[in-house]
């Protein structure tokens, strides 16, 4: 008899009947991850047959509103701490949205690849399946960093996402490097599996220790080590240094294996992708839930160009494969529970390179349409799914409309303001309004070089991020570039501090518009002023923003619009306050002068023009 038939059947026997009760774990409140525990099958995370032939499926409800939440095997229910490999606990992590009394009712299936399959598989009984648990609302303030005080950041048919609970919307400022973050020293089960010598800023054992910024960690902050005694304080570290200079999201890659880093990967061993690292994976969701509480969205990409094709080509050749699938929902039940959170099916899908059948020919129009779908289907809160590409003739147009895709995280080094212009409007005219994010700038060979090669950042400040956010961009990563390998390129970087002020100018952006601008009412316009390096962002008749990106006077086209209009002006480099300029006030007309700024003419400059 086949290993797996005995492992099926040995699930049907394996509970006894002084199995405990599920546990239920986490603060009780909303918007806080609520984690339950049922025993089951005592199994191993090296057998195949333990994640594609089980599949665990919680239900949770109140009143008329239900999550259908997939659940996954939990080792010893502890793994990240104890390094488990077996055990009999199976979990589901929640995010309840509302307070009151939510009941939960566990399934766990089994059955020859139940996991990925629409069967029903064969009951396996759960003592105490079911339970009831009582939500409080949230005690963490809306106003903080802390995710847990605004909700599930959501997509709410607009340009922009919506916080479920504060209502408030989001506009994103982050790090898009290191995207081999999660090569870290301090994780079980990881290693460089191609040894490259041309990163040596990373040590002997080519893996990220981020040693600048455990002087970042907190007392308080959590903390875990490898089982070879590595601690989390460089990576904590890391991610608190990134929430204290106001940044708000990272961009990383969960695999990385036959990419360019061949250092990350969910599985025991990257070669075989149907056995999941237990405790690694519980490490990282330490990590990501700290991410969270530090206000930090999480762009998760689920693959690279290079290895875009990998389930595929290694493992039968099916167009969408079974390791493909059971890979993303194993991202899903752990990870799903995040409240800001970006499914990308991958960066720079779709291209071809001179690797050939190595990497195949890019995934398939009909493969991404696929991949979207199964994930929708399979998340039970509905994050955004897009995907990394350069070209707007690539695979954009393919996609305009398709329901279960939310947008471009957008590769390109030059003409962003208008990339993103015309990208909204593709968006618009199929019918369904993307959120479009400007994710690897400046070139994939150059990216944001440190502070000290470009003091000013006023390339960086005036053609990336304010040209974005202008055109009606959901937000910026900033993606450090090759650079021949240097210490601070993409997959070597250690050291965050290098780009601070960088960092500063990206913050002093974000709150302004958080602060001053309805950017979520508001649509690019601008032919409302002359010069070809000057933006208008409008909410006609309310409120306008322009731009002068070499500073200087302008003049605004109010022809259709009649009243009173303050006029204010903001510092993009320096921030602080709106200032008042040579004119205070105006009336509209077809050609209205905005007047001088308060000082430094030469310099970019935002204008505020608000309705009395």
């Amino acid at each position: 008899m086949k290993l797996k038939n005995l492992t099926l059947i040995s699930s049907l026997l394996v509970l006894s009947t002084t199995a405990q009760s599920a546990v239920v774990d986490g603060t009780l409140q909303a918007w806080h991850t609520i984690t339950v525990t049922f025993d089951g099958p005592d199994l191993s995370e090296s057998d195949p047959a333990t994640f594609f032939d089980h599949k665990l499926t919680v239900t949770f409800k109140n009143g008329d509103t239900e999550y259908q939440v997939p659940g996954y095997f939990a080792a010893n229910g502890n793994a990240g701490e104890s390094h488990a490999k077996a055990g009999n606990k199976w979990q589901a992590r929640f995010t309840p949205n509302r307070s009151g009394v939510w009941s939960y009712e566990g399934s766990l299936v089994t059955g020859e690849k139940v996991a990925v399959k629409d069967t029903e598989g064969t009951e396996i009984p759960l003592a105490a399946s079911s339970g009831t648990f009582t939500i409080e609302p949230s005690k963490v303030s809306p106003d903080s960093r802390d995710f847990r005080g605004q909700g599930r950041l959501r997509y709410v048919g607009t340009h922009y996402q919506q916080f479920e609970g504060s209502g408030k919307y989001f506009l994103k400022g982050g790090t898009g490097s290191p995207e081999n973050m999660l090569a870290f020293d301090g994780f079980d089960g990881t290693y460089d599996y191609a040894k490259k010598p041309e990163f040596p800023s990373l040590g002997e054992d080519q893996l990220h220790h981020y040693g600048p910024h455990r002087q970042d960690w907190a007392p308080d902050d959590p903390f875990w080590t490898n089982e070879d005694g590595h601690d989390s304080k460089g990576l904590t570290g890391l991610i608190n240094y990134i929430s204290d200079q106001g940044l708000n999201s990272v961009y990383l890659m969960p695999l990385t294996y036959e990419g360019d880093g061949w250092d990350v990967w969910p599985w025991i061993d990257p070669t075989d992708r149907s056995t999941f690292d237990v405790s690694k994976l519980d490490q990282w969701e330490t990590a990501f839930s700290h991410m969270q509480n530090k206000g930090i969205h999480i762009l998760m990409l689920l693959t690279e160009t290079e290895n875009e094709n990998l389930f595929e080509l290694r493992d039968g050749g099916a167009p969408f494969a079974d390791t493909r699938k059971l890979y993303y929902r194993e991202m899903i039940a752990r990870f799903g529970h995040l409240l800001a959170l970006t499914w990308d099916l991958g960066e720079e899908t779709g291209w071809d390179d001179e690797k050939g059948l190595e990497v195949g020919l890019g995934n398939t129009h009909e493969q991404r349409r696929a991949f979207s779908s199964y994930i929708r289907k399979t998340d039970p809160y509905n994050h955004p799914i897009k995907a990394h590409e350069i070209s707007i003739v690539e695979i954009y147009p393919q996609l305009a409309g398709y329901p279960d895709f939310e947008g471009p995280t957008l590769q390109r080094h030059m003409h962003y303001n208008q990339v993103v212009i015309d990208h909204l409007k593709m968006s618009r005219d199929a019918g369904r309004p993307w959120l479009v994010s400007m994710d690897e700038p400046l070139g994939w060979e150059y990216g944001l070089r440190p502070d000290n090669d470009d003091p000013t950042r006023d390339h960086p400040r005036k053609d990336v991020l304010w040209a974005t956010l202008m055109a009606g961009g959901s937000g910026v990563s900033w993606y450090f570039g090759w650079q021949n390998n240097a210490p601070t390129s993409d997959l070597s970087a250690e050291d965050l501090r290098v780009r601070q002020e960088m960092w500063r100018q990206t913050k002093l952006a974000i709150d302004f518009f958080n602060r001053h601008v309805p950017f979520e009412r508001m649509h690019a316009a601008n032919d409302l002023v002359p010069g070809e390096d000057n933006y208008v962002f409008a909410e006609t008749g309310e409120t306008y923003l322009v731009y002068l990106k070499h500073g200087g006077k302008a003049s605004l086209n109010l022809a259709n619009v009649s009243g009173a209009f303050d006029i204010r002006w903001f510092d993009p480099i320096k921030g602080g306050t709106l200032q008042l300029g040579s004119v205070a006030s105006t009336t509209a007309s077809p050609n209205t002068e905005l007047g001088s700024p308060p000082h430094s003419e030469g310099q970019d400059w935002a204008i505020l023009v608000t309705a009395k």
